[in-house]
């Protein structure tokens, strides 16, 4: 109980970096929209059980497994009932963001592969949506100008004076 408690200590205070990349909201707006959107998916993946086409019933059944895994994956005090959450909620706070992007875009599209309805896109595509979000976060902060004007080639830089004027300039029957 003593590794759990300070293993959650640790996490509480990367969480709070004051020298993260990112301020606290932007991964908060992640996890957030990540377990909105389960709990939407399987809203709309329980409603979707009603269709009457085999691919579609298959769709949201994915659908309801995959807004129950991101649910877990994001929120694992919403499943503390799952005996073995603390080592899903370990494995999912160790991985990078673009994992984590990738598996949610991926768990968001699929659905919508199989039956293009409302129901396939709402649930989806709010997975995708955090899936989005954790791949901006894989991106990283834009750089500031300073930085970005001093990695620049001078052949690129539109301030560069030219020494003299080209030969054809002003006598277009030479070109």
């Amino acid at each position: 109980m003593g590794a759990a408690t300070s293993g959650l200590q640790s996490q509480m205070q990367q969480e709070h970096d004051p020298n993260a990349a990112f301020p606290w909201w932007v991964r908060f707006l992640a996890k957030g929209l990540g377990v909105f959107g389960g709990f939407v998916a399987i809203f709309f993946a329980v409603l979707g059980l009603l269709s009457f086409s085999a691919t579609c019933i298959i769709a949201v059944l994915l659908q309801l497994v995959f807004g129950i895994l991101t649910v877990a994956l994001e929120a694992p005090f919403c499943c503390m009932f799952i005996d073995f959450i603390e080592k899903v909620a370990m494995f999912s706070e160790s991985r990078k963001y673009w994992q984590k992007a990738a598996l949610y875009c991926i768990m968001g599209v699929l659905p919508i592969l199989l039956c293009t309805e409302l129901n396939t896109v709402l649930g989806g595509g709010m997975i995708f949506a955090s899936g989005t979000v954790y791949g901006f976060l894989a991106l990283g902060k834009k750089a500031d100008l300073s930085s970005m004007s001093g990695t620049t080639d001078p052949a690129w830089n539109a301030n560069v004076n030219q020494q003299q004027t080209p030969a054809s300039f002003g006598n277009p029957s030479v070109a």
